[in-house]
């Protein structure tokens, strides 16, 4: 790729007051949290059952469902550091230039990363609050890593419902969403990584940026924003931010 465009991207940050960056799960796999729905995500594992398994209907009859299945995620979220990418926009925030991430991911590598303005549409799993009382959660760090492997359901001491880890699952309202329209609104450049825009409403928020507004994707697949995109990478994003000075090789 000409390095005419990484100057271009580069120009584009520098005049840049107001970077905003939209993040999916392609920013984390080379942290070793897999994605969702490339063909070596979570989804292609025949096994699972990616509408029960975060369906909360189905939590609420039968919750070890989805602790099978997070037996398996969570010690690889749990062990996974921040990637270069993560570590590149917390390089632009500490720059001035990064007001704030929308992220749809829920393994907390931006807040590993001291990110400091990180809105989780999608929620985290450092908590685990119960289906009924979002007022009764614990720190997930207080729960045995043995317990979680079992798959067994995790009970609220409070009320004896069952417990799940912070995270959105289908069925329920993403959160912040309205906070994270209004990051959008005010950006004069959005920064689209490792997601391919499909999962709504999170994906809609490129559609409100102003026209003054400039984006730029970067994600190995096509997303159906490119034709508005200012500027399109395929690359890898971790070897972006080495490309672009803003992460160590």
């Amino acid at each position: 790729m000409p390095h005419a465009k990484y100057d271009q991207l580069m120009n584009l940050i520098l005049k840049s007051q107001n970077i905003v960056a939209l993040t999916g799960a392609g920013i984390s796999t080379s942290s070793g949290v897999p994605d969702f729905r490339s063909p070596k995500g979570i989804y292609a594992d025949p096994s699972i059952d990616g509408e029960r398994v975060f369906d909360i209907n189905v939590f609420k009859e039968d919750p070890t469902i989805f602790g099978r299945f997070f037996a398996k995620l969570y010690p690889q979220m749990k062990k996974a550091q921040p990637s270069k990418g993560h570590l590149m926009l917390k390089k632009l925030e500490e720059m001035g230039k990064l007001k704030s991430i929308v992220t749809q991911n829920i393994d907390g590598l931006h807040y590993k990363a001291q990110s400091q303005n990180v809105i989780e549409v999608h929620g985290h799993c450092r908590e685990y609050v119960c289906i009924k009382s979002v007022h009764h959660r614990k720190d997930t760090d207080s729960i045995s890593d043995e317990h979680i492997a079992s798959g067994e359901p995790v009970i609220c001491k409070e009320c004896g419902a069952f417990m799940k880890p912070d995270v959105i699952f289908f069925g329920e309202h993403v959160k912040d969403l309205e906070k994270a329209l209004t990051e959008v609104q005010k950006a004069d450049l959005l920064l689209v990584i490792g997601t391919s825009l499909t999962v709504y409403p999170v994906a809609g928020l490129p559609s409100y940026c102003t026209d003054n507004t400039k984006i730029v994707i970067i994600n190995a697949s096509e997303t159906p924003y490119d034709q508005m995109a200012d500027l399109l990478f395929s690359d890898d994003i971790d070897q972006l931010a080495v490309k672009l000075g803003l992460c160590p090789n």
